[in-house]
């Protein structure tokens, strides 16, 4: 989700009956939020002109990732060959494929003996490198599939060596380690919170020391997935009323 999510239609628009035009610019801002939030569902959003009597399936949430874990708890398969943009997983698929990915992540670190500077403990806490290593985790599903090329595993260990390197380049830059890790920091630009503030750039270079990644794993993901399911949630919620006439939208 780096780009705003602009929907085909207007769901908004007000029709003839509606002359309250500050509520109407009320819920255009209401839009813009959901809109500019950092988990923004494209679509959920685009479907805010639904009628309102079509119900929210909280089982379309995870549809595009199928399959179930085999006897021995592997994830394995679940993952469909398609282009992951994370910033559009629902709270439901986002569950499955954070978990596949730390699995392929620390089979990957193990069989290719990789250390600490290209793939740390706490990768998951970096955005950078849960983009680098989902992109990598997709092209190694696309190279080794059935009906691939046969030569398309010596082509992705080609785009692993160059991996690599940015991965290198992006722990070095974030700071994470072995034993410690601090946020990567992130320049304001003028006019942004805390711009210029001593302090916003001190707290952002403390390092917390890493006790148990296992553990730090599981409290990341549940951070992860109640931040997608509070969007999800404000989706879900009926929009206001203009003039007397509810905008469309889904109810909860």
């Amino acid at each position: 989700m780096d780009e705003n999510v602009t929907p085909d239609h207007d769901p908004l628009k007000p029709g003839p009956e509606v002359n309250d035009a500050a509520t109407f610019r009320d819920a255009e801002s209401l839009l813009d939020a959901y809109l500019a939030n950092a988990f923004a569902l494209p679509a959920d959003v685009a479907s805010l002109g639904d009628d309102v009597d079509d119900d929210f399936d909280e089982d379309d949430l995870g549809d595009f990732l199928t399959g179930t874990p085999s006897d021995n708890g592997s994830l394995e398969g679940v993952v469909p060959l398609q282009p992951m943009n994370l910033r559009a997983l629902t709270s439901a698929e986002a569950e499955i494929y954070w978990r596949v990915l730390d699995d392929w992540v620390d089979w990957l670190r193990r069989d290719y003996g990789l250390g600490v500077t290209q793939v740390p403990p706490l990768w998951h806490r970096h955005a950078e490198l849960r983009w680098e290593l989902s992109a990598l985790h997709t092209a190694w599903l696309a190279a080794y599939d059935p009906e691939a090329s046969a030569s398309a595993p010596i082509a992705w260990h080609r785009e692993l060596v160059e991996a690599l390197r940015r991965l290198h380049d992006w722990v070095a830059q974030s700071g994470t380690a072995l034993t410690e890790d601090r946020p990567t920091q992130v320049t304001l630009w003028p006019g942004e919170p805390g711009f210029g503030a001593a302090e916003t750039w001190k707290d952002g270079a403390q390092a917390v020391p890493i006790t148990d990644r296992a553990a730090d794993f599981e409290a990341w993901l549940a951070e992860d997935l109640a931040a997608r399911r509070e969007v999800e949630d404000r989706i879900r919620a009926p929009l206001p009323t203009l003039g007397g006439h509810t905008l469309p939208g889904r109810s909860a």
